[in-house]
């Protein structure tokens, strides 16, 4: 009985409490981010963009409707799509340091000082751009397979 109140609970309001974390995890990424390139930063924003897209599935009841879709295809291809989206978000927000120059700072002809002036490159956008591609292509396939298997 109590196993069975709790299952329900959860049905509930699992969604909302994994979407209040994935958003206290995109403000933590997205505060700690810098020039420098932050693994804190790259792994909150990757388990926070998880952790709202899945809370929003599970608001939405994708995961309890009972729609076997090829035995549960159709909603295996969507969370991987989900999970391939984070990834490439994070490498497309990973960069590393090109270069680091200085600049002398002139106030009326003399030198005052110098501004430091840091170059950055993205390494991962490559890596980046073909995990999206393959996430939009999950997506289009589990979203085709859970519709054939509903017309079915």
């Amino acid at each position: 009985m109590a196993i069975d109140v709790f299952k329900e609970y959860l049905e509930e309001y699992s969604g909302s409490i994994m979407i209040t974390a994935g958003i206290l995890l995109l403000v933590v990424g997205l505060m700690s981010y810098n020039t420098f390139g932050s693994l804190l930063s790259a792994a909150t924003l990757f388990f926070g963009i998880i952790f709202v897209s899945f809370g929003v599935l599970a608001r939405l009841g994708f995961f309890y409707l009972r729609l076997r879709s090829l035995n549960g295809l159709g909603t295996i291809l969507v969370c991987i799509s989900v999970v391939f989206f984070a990834l490439s978000v994070t490498f497309i927000e990973f960069q590393a340091v090109k270069g680091v120059r200085t600049v002398p700072d002139f106030i009326r002809g003399f030198i005052h000082g110098y501004s430091v002036i840091v170059t950055t490159y993205r390494p991962y956008v490559w890596l980046g751009v073909t995990t999206i591609w393959v996430s939009l292509a999950s997506f289009l396939a589990g979203l085709i397979v859970k519709i054939y298997c509903a017309l079915k």
